[in-house]
């Protein structure tokens, strides 16, 4: 049986994950805020294990921390990408979530009292200049984050399980 490659497995689990983001939105009408997000989260988690465990399992050479950071690294990186890749498309095709989000911000602006009308309109022009890429970082950044807390934890368990044995 052929064995993935860590990017590889990135590449499924990242498709997997839009996968179920698309399931969430389109089938069962899910905003894009919903708790359903922490379904992608756990498949997220899952694929970054099923890198590091396969790893831990078909490797010869020494099973350092830094061999499993590196494997981790190589599968988070990936899906980081597919993902951010994802916001892109999913938010330049939906628009009124941009939109509903500038809105509320300057309903809240215009209820604290202490900003003109014509303040709020120029804040909701340069939210709308900043929404992409403040989204698409908030992207990256989380998975990130999420990725190398979870090969960092998975990492140090595995390698001080296997110099144990």
């Amino acid at each position: 049986m052929k064995q993935f490659t860590p990017t590889q497995k990135g590449l499924l689990t990242g498709i997997l994950m839009i996968l179920a983001s698309l399931f969430s939105l389109y089938v069962l009408k899910n905003p894009v805020e919903s708790y359903f997000q922490f379904m992608v989260y756990t498949i997220f988690c899952a694929g970054v294990l099923w890198s590091l465990i396969s790893y831990s399992i078909t490797a010869t050479d020494k099973k350092s921390f830094s061999n499993y950071f590196s494997t981790g690294f190589k599968t988070f990186v990936v899906i980081s990408l597919l993902m951010a890749v994802f916001a892109y498309i999913y938010f330049s095709f939906h628009l009124e979530f941009r939109d509903n989000k500038i809105a509320e911000n300057s309903r809240m602006l215009l209820q604290q009292g202490n900003h003109l009308p014509k303040e709020v309109e120029e804040n909701a022009v340069e939210l709308k200049k900043m929404f992409m890429p403040m989204m698409l970082s908030a992207a990256i950044f989380r998975y990130m984050i999420i990725g190398a807390l979870v090969t960092v934890i998975a990492a140090g368990f595995l390698s001080k399980k296997n110099t144990k044995v």
